[in-house]
């Protein structure tokens, strides 16, 4: 059963659309609150566009080695190594104990991106891959605690 969720973020303004090839999606900065934390989270951080193109090189080159099991990606649920493409997102940023800067990549399949999505983090249960999420450390350029929903 896919069971949907919209989180209420307030803010002081809008998120910011950014795109580069192969992606697109909204930036939140730090007056949106996100109930999400990463580990030895310091603050949270402001995102420009350049640092979000950053970040999506960092995961591009490296979601398949992390990715290898490709947990929930079967049986008609997208492999999303190869279709990250596809995927909308809503960007997050920290700073963690080592002032490192990490950005939380709410990823979602290419029909759900409507003009809710720049309001509201989408948060879903189940629906297998077509909802993840990820950190990417731009400073040590890492990926991290890849998320992938369930089945259901």
């Amino acid at each position: 059963m896919l069971f949907g969720v919209a989180m209420s973020l307030h803010a002081q303004k809008e998120a910011v659309f950014c795109k580069g090839k192969g992606y697109r999606g909204y930036v939140f900065d730090t007056s949106y609150l996100v109930l999400k934390s990463i580990k030895e989270q310091h603050s949270r951080a402001v995102l420009s566009c350049d640092e979000i193109k950053v970040a999506e090189g960092i995961l591009k080159n490296n979601l398949a080695s992390l990715n290898a099991n490709k947990v929930n990606q079967t049986d008609g649920c997208p492999n999303i190594s190869k279709k990250l493409c596809k995927y909308r997102r809503q960007y997050f940023g920290f700073i963690n104990s080592k002032g490192e800067k990490v950005v939380w990549i709410n990823m979602f399949w290419n029909k759900e991106f409507n003009d809710s999505s720049k309001h509201q983090l989408v948060s879903v249960s189940d629906g297998c891959s077509y909802y993840w999420n990820i950190e990417v450390n731009i400073t040590t350029n890492t990926l991290s605690n890849l998320q992938i929903n369930g089945k259901g």
